[in-house]
């Protein structure tokens, strides 16, 4: 009897355990979830809105793209942007709340217009909702400038001081100065790193980071080019009739070819 009720036990326990085995298990393998896709998905053409900030400011522009692939889309860019040379200081004048830039030359503002190839990265690794991308564009761009300041006589600087100088040259407002512009065309381009956000992909939301350059063959005379030469006391140098002597001025600051900064870019829009 006793035998029997050993050999139940052993059996319930045996049994116990095939089920214990079986109900804690490893689960059934499934198959990895293909990431989905604006091209896969119909969605092949976009356009969207850019706002650009960067060392030389504010920049507005369009984006078109175009799907090429599963992971990739052809880009074209037409931008408004200002563009200043790397030394600009800007001061205040807290009584009257003028603005002025020391030495400062010509204004520029310049007119990219760029195409590029846009690659979607890590697509098995990060979902949909958080598409890292990497981009690259380049192109001409079209570039004006325009006095910074009424340069009255000529001479290349802007004489401010009335204590050194006989006359008062102002600074010019964005919207004047126009008469005496200049065009030029030059090279822009940028190297990029952004996420495009959201499940609808019918919405365009992109957040860039990046790099962005020009470069001018001829330059691009931002700041001034010359600066009245003075004795060792410090005393500006002038003709007789008191005057500033030209003859004596002394070169301030080179025509500038390459223009570089570190770029954020927003883009908003829609595809189809």
């Amino acid at each position: 009897m006793k035998n029997f009720i050993a050999l139940t036990l052993v059996l319930l326990l045996v049994a116990g355990t095939e089920q214990v085995k079986a109900q804690y298990g490893e689960p059934e393998l499934q198959g990895i979830q293909q990431p989905k896709n604006l091209y896969d998905e119909g969605f092949r053409s976009g356009f969207g809105f850019s706002f650009n900030l960067n060392d030389f400011g504010f920049g507005l522009g369009m984006q078109f793209r175009k799907g090429l692939s599963s992971y990739t889309e052809g880009l074209v860019n037409l931008k408004i942007a200002g563009l200043r040379d790397p030394s600009e200081q800007t001061f205040i004048d807290y009584y009257f709340g003028s603005k002025t830039i020391p030495s400062k030359f010509k204004r520029v503002i310049t007119f990219p217009a760029t195409i590029g190839i846009k690659r979607r990265l890590f697509a098995q690794a990060i979902n949909d909702n958080f598409r890292v991308h990497t981009s690259m564009s380049v192109g001409p761009t079209l570039a004006i400038t325009y006095p910074y300041f009424k340069d009255q006589n000529g001479n290349g600087f802007r004489e401010s001081n009335l204590y050194e100088y006989s006359s008062f040259e102002p600074v010019l407002d964005i919207f004047q100065g126009w008469k005496d512009s200049e065009t030029l065309w030059g090279w822009t381009g940028d190297l990029v790193l952004g996420i495009d956000f959201g499940d609808n992909f019918a919405k365009l939301q992109t957040f860039q980071f990046g790099y962005s350059f020009y470069y001018f063959d001829s330059g691009i005379q931002i700041m001034e080019p010359f600066q009245p030469g003075r004795d060792g006391a410090g005393n500006i140098i002038r003709n007789p009739d008191g005057t500033v002597d030209q003859d004596a001025f002394v070169e301030s600051y080179d025509a500038s070819k390459y223009f570089g900064s570190a770029q954020i870019t927003f883009v908003f829009g829609w595809m189809w």
